[in-house]
């Protein structure tokens, strides 16, 4: 089993064995000597202190400040990407092709439909997500250490 793992901080003090974190800012992309060009180092400095928290369930004795490991299987998170990006695709693409076998020649209207059809499946994704949400946080695990076979991100 793999694990993506990120370090967080705790920001609240545990409460009925939930506890609040917020993932702790990457170090790395400021230091670089293309920081100023990069894609990577660009989103980070736009993201920067806009890190969410999440709500997690854990039996650790965990204080406001704490750090910890949190992970997430590499197949839950697979999973969540295709939904969140294959899904709009396929959605457009149905769309424009139901236009055209309908006999929709106006670019205009073609333009249109298959926008719309992007929007149902981001719609669709949103949900999705939102639904699966819960599942997909009780997948997150704190402790103290890695656990095994990790890869950091």
């Amino acid at each position: 089993m793999t694990w993506v793992t990120q370090e967080a901080e705790v920001i609240t003090p545990p409460s009925k064995g939930r506890v609040q974190v917020k993932a702790c800012a990457s170090q790395g992309c400021g230091s670089c000597s293309l920081a100023g060009g990069c894609g990577q180092g660009l989103l980070s400095r736009w993201l920067a202190g806009r890190a969410p928290s999440l709500t997690l369930q854990t039996s650790l004795p965990l204080q406001p400040g704490d750090l910890i490991l949190v992970g997430l299987e590499t197949t839950q998170l697979n999973k969540a990407a295709l939904v969140q990006f294959l899904l709009p695709l396929l959605t457009l693409l149905a769309a424009a092709l139901l236009a055209e076998l309908l006999g929709i020649t106006s670019i205009f209207k073609l333009f249109l439909i298959a926008l719309t059809g992007l929007l149902g499946g981001l719609l669709l994704a949103r949900f999705f997500a939102t639904s699966s949400q819960l599942q997909l946080l009780r997948q997150l695990n704190p402790s103290t250490s890695p656990p095994a076979n990790t890869n950091r991100s």
